[in-house]
């Protein structure tokens, strides 16, 4: 979705309605909770299988060891200058850490 049909999907909704929590719901990790905040990412964002998930720049990378062409390999999970919402919830995160 673009965030022009975002807005204008916003602007039907009556002032009531826009009083309500924004929530999330991710199927795939039985996950749920309120949207808290929503980044924008100023730079190319790279996930390289950390647990939890995490989301690297360019630099946090080669600070890391990776060479530039490891790098360029990777796929860009956020471009840079887009919007995105994490999806995170307390206790699963907790979880991960746990074990």
């Amino acid at each position: 979705m673009k965030l022009k049909d975002f807005k204008q999907w916003l602007n039907t909704l009556s002032e009531e309605e826009l009083e309500k929590e924004l929530m999330y719901n991710a199927m795939d990790y039985g996950i749920s909770g309120k949207i808290s905040e929503i980044n924008k990412s100023d730079e190319n964002l790279y996930y390289v299988g950390d647990e939890p998930v995490l989301l690297h720049t360019r630099r946090e990378l080669e600070q890391l060891g990776y060479s530039k062409p490891e790098i360029d390999s990777l796929d860009v999970e956020i471009p840079g200058g887009c919007y995105y919402v994490e999806l995170s919830n307390e206790y699963s995160i907790i979880e991960k850490f746990l074990h």
